[in-house]
């Protein structure tokens, strides 16, 4: 009876230290995922940068609105909008007023770099951008500004 006990012992022991080891080999096979696509698991897509910038005022119009983002985009499932600002004159408030933006520039499908034409003959004034852009890793992104079109706005070359 003592000998079973022992054995039953040992062997609950044994088992242990054999699934411990399996786990342990499971947990540095996973880190070693891991630190090798550390961006890939992590990393959403960002925007870095437009042009013209959020807030801008631009004394030349200009011929695209721009943007630049960390991962490429699926311009599908995407759109960029620019509208004119109608200002509420009792409220101060801006909406869009008419589209203005010519479609997608060329370029590939999906590409970090993307942007829309606009219209070659541009009415100085403030106008709007609406966008929404869904990254190749299913990722959405949203946004709203605004950039003025100020040709008084250059610097006068005195």
């Amino acid at each position: 009876m003592m000998r079973q006990c022992c054995q039953r012992q040992c062997c609950q022991r044994q088992c242990w230290r054999v699934l411990a080891s399996r786990l342990l080999v499971c947990g540095f096979g996973l880190l070693g995922v891991l630190a090798m696509f550390p961006v890939g698991i992590a990393a959403h897509t960002a925007l870095v940068q437009t042009l013209p910038a959020a807030g801008t005022v631009v004394a030349q119009p200009p011929r695209a609105m721009q943007f630049w983002f960390t991962e490429p985009i699926e311009r599908h499932l995407s759109r960029i909008e620019v509208f004119r600002v109608v200002r509420d004159p009792t409220t101060d408030d801006v909406t869009p007023g008419q589209r203005i933006d010519q479609g997608w520039l060329p370029g590939p499908r999906a590409a970090r770099e993307v942007g829309v034409r606009l219209p070659e003959a541009l009415a100085p004034g403030r106008y709007l951008v609406q966008w929404v852009v869904v990254a190749l890793d299913a990722h959405r992104l949203q946004g709203t500004f605004t950039f003025t079109y100020d040709p008084s706005s250059a610097p006068s070359g005195s």
